[in-house]
Order: C-alpha cells, then sequence, then structure tokens
C-alpha cells in the first residue's frame, strides 16, 4: 500500500556490517560537501604557497619593490663631454688628432661600432679625459646639417666595444656659454 501523499515516506535502510545506514548518507550532497572541501582545502594552500613564493622572491630582490623601481636602478649619468660648444665646433678648423685611433681600419671599426658606415668621414678628433678616464673625442656629422656629433669614446673603440665615454649634439652656431 502507497503512503498518502502528505505523509513522508519512511526512511529506508541499508544494511552493513557495522549496523544500519540511511540510503541518504550517501546522496550527492554529502559528495558535493566533500568537493567542496576538498577544493576549499587546495585553494587554502594555493594561497599559503603564493604567499611564500612572494616573501621569497621580494626577499632575494628588494630591489623590484615600489619603493626602488628597477626602471630608477637602471638610470644613469653619462659623464659630459669635457668641451664646450665654441671648442668642439674649433676642431672643424683644425686638422684630427686621431691618437690611438690613428689606423683608418681601427677608425672604421669604431664608427661602425657607434652606428656609422664605415666610411664615415670624422670632421675633427683630438684626445680628452672624460671623468679622469683617456679618450678621444670624435666629431661626427649630425643627424641634421645643423649640427654635428661630439662623441668621446675610450682608445680601444671598435665594433665590438666602442667604450662610449660620453656624447652630446652640438649646433654648429655655438650658443653664448654652451658649456659640456
Amino acid at each position: 500500500m502507497l503512503p498518502a501523499p502528505h505523509e513522508p515516506e519512511p526512511p529506508t535502510h541499508q544494511v552493513t556490517g557495522a549496523g544500519r545506514v540511511p540510503s541518504h548518507a550517501g546522496t550527492p550532497r554529502t559528495r558535493t560537501s566533500r568537493l567542496r572541501l576538498a577544493a576549499a582545502l587546495m585553494g587554502a594552500a594555493a594561497a599559503v604557497a603564493a604567499v611564500g613564493f612572494g616573501t621569497v622572491a621580494l626577499l632575494r630582490h628588494p630591489q623590484d619593490t615600489p619603493s626602488a623601481p628597477t626602471s630608477l636602478q637602471h638610470i644613469t649619468v653619462t659623464p659630459a663631454v669635457p668641451l664646450n660648444d665654441t671648442e668642439v665646433l674649433a676642431l672643424l678648423r683644425q686638422p684630427p688628432d686621431y691618437g690611438a685611433l690613428g689606423d683608418p681600419g681601427r677608425r672604421a671599426s669604431c664608427l661602425t661600432g657607434l652606428g656609422y658606415p664605415a666610411g664615415t668621414v670624422a670632421l675633427g678628433a683630438r684626445p680628452v679625459v672624460v671623468d679622469g678616464r683617456p679618450g678621444l673625442l670624435l666629431v661626427l656629422p649630425g643627424d641634421t646639417e645643423d649640427t654635428v656629433a661630439a662623441v668621446a669614446v675610450a682608445p680601444y673603440c671598435s665594433a665590438a666595444d666602442t667604450g662610449l665615454l660620453a656624447d652630446r649634439t652640438v649646433p654648429r652656431t655655438p650658443s653664448t656659454g654652451g658649456a659640456g
């Protein structure tokens, strides 16, 4: 006989070795709870691991913290060309003194390393000291006809290593003052 529609159905039981267990004990609702608990535990473990890895990364690389941005640490101050604009332009009116770059092959290699074609003719040159280091100042054609490039390089300048010490664009019409 079927129970009346308004009366709840009595629970059915399964017989196990430990006794009687209600049949609803293994329903999807309990499995869902277990899966949620497992997912929550895995999420918590992942969060703890992320905090741990982040802490280790900050301790190993403290310079990358917001208080000292990486870009700020890579800013370097390039020493100034040791001649003012008038002195650089005066080199255009005298024979170049190439010093250690007197050999045309070495000079061509240096110019290639600086990004100029090997056949570029230096408009002027002379030995200089930049920030306590010996160098050679080359006056090269500028990006425009009304400028020249004053480039100080190490005596060993080559295509592989220019040893760039300083550089500056100089207008062909000197300004009043115009210190390096």
